[in-house]
């Protein structure tokens, strides 16, 4: 996490409307276990938007918070990623985000560098400043890395705990963990 320190500093962690709408702003670019990753909130830094009703929001990011870079997910952009305090965690977590109003299916967020089930959810609850993070919280997949490259080439458009294919699964074992 530290070594990520440096990169992170160069983030424009402010940045203005239209920058965000272009996406042409100072990003943080690394690689976690060979999977290129945009970094557009480092840890501690607020995130912020304004929802479909108009009114603003804010978050202070629980981890950093990008994007896999040449991928297209449910939503055609990017698939958003948290990266985690541990990333050498052989376990990618996979969120079927969903609308917190209708629970429609609404896109990925891939948790990685997490070392468990828990704190992947707890991070990803965290990313929220409604407090709504559990109501959007749909399956959680748990993949192995490599089952996690293999899956993002499928160009994810449904739930992956749908689209999954059993040879991606891996990590740590859900039916088991009490």
């Amino acid at each position: 996490e530290d070594h990520m320190q440096p990169l992170m500093d160069r983030v424009n962690t402010e940045p203005t409307d239209a920058q965000k709408e272009a996406g042409n702003y100072t990003k943080g670019h690394i690689q976690v276990q060979g999977i290129d990753i945009t970094i557009e909130n480092p840890k501690d830094s607020e995130r912020s938007g304004v929802d479909p009703n108009g009114e603003p929001w804010s978050v202070k990011m629980p981890n950093h918070y990008g994007y896999v870079k040449r991928t297209v997910g449910a939503d055609a952009e990017n698939v958003d990623v948290y990266i985690g305090p541990n990333p050498q965690s052989e376990t990618v977590f996979v969120v079927d985000q969903q609308d917190a109003d209708t629970g429609k299916f609404d896109e990925h967020k891939a948790m990685i560098g997490y070392s468990t089930l828990i704190e992947a959810e707890r991070a990803y609850r965290a990313g929220f400043s409604d407090g709504r993070g559990g109501e959007r919280l749909g399956a959680v997949t748990s993949m192995s890395v490599d089952g996690f490259k293999e899956w993002l080439k499928t160009a994810p458009q449904k739930p992956a705990a749908e689209a999954v294919q059993p040879d991606m699964l891996g990590g740590q074992d859900m039916t088991e963990s009490q």
